[in-house]
């Protein structure tokens, strides 16, 4: 038996059945004699492009140990299953049972985003947006009154040149 490691990008609107599609696979691959070694359902991730007008896509990666005959058969069941929007399948020298880095970075982002939003509440309690706001837009008020003012000066200035030259 050979190692594999599969990759699926399934669409987002089909991710609740997605527990089920698995367990369907594991039954197959545990049915032929195969073993199960890592399943992570990294989760909903942004495309590079666009595949089948979907930005997003639910990843999982599965790293498995089967015969020929399985992973034919599996392959060919993620061609003819519409919720599977691209499948990869590698052969692996050994098993994979670590954590994926793909499954690591994804879950320190979420962490990370979740942090950055804690400490802008923080920041927003900390110090009030009102007086902010109010001193910025008066001090902006001020600056751009008096160019008004300087510009229409000037401009007054060149009309009676200009009317003191006719005459």
């Amino acid at each position: 038996m050979r190692h594999y490691e599969l990759v699926l990008l399934v669409h987002p609107d089909q991710s609740e059945q997605l527990q089920d599609m698995l367990k369907r696979y594991q039954d197959l691959i545990t049915k032929n004699g195969g073993q199960i070694h890592r399943v992570e359902d990294i989760g909903r991730i942004q495309l590079a492009y666009t595949i089948q007008d979907m930005h997003k896509a639910h990843y999982v990666l599965m790293n498995i140990e089967c015969d020929d005959s399985t992973i034919t058969e599996i392959e060919t069941s993620f061609k003819y299953n519409d919720s599977i929007m691209r499948h990869l399948c590698l052969r692996m020298k050994k098993a994979e049972t670590e954590t994926s880095k793909l499954y690591q970075i994804h879950k320190k982002e979420d962490k990370k985003g979740k942090y950055a939003a804690k400490n802008k509440e923080e920041k927003k309690i900390a110090e009030p947006k009102e007086e902010r706001k109010t001193i910025e837009p008066e001090e902006t008020k001020k600056e751009s009154s008096d160019n008004e003012k300087i510009e229409s000066e000037s401009i007054e200035t060149e009309k009676e040149e200009a009317t003191d030259e006719k005459d």
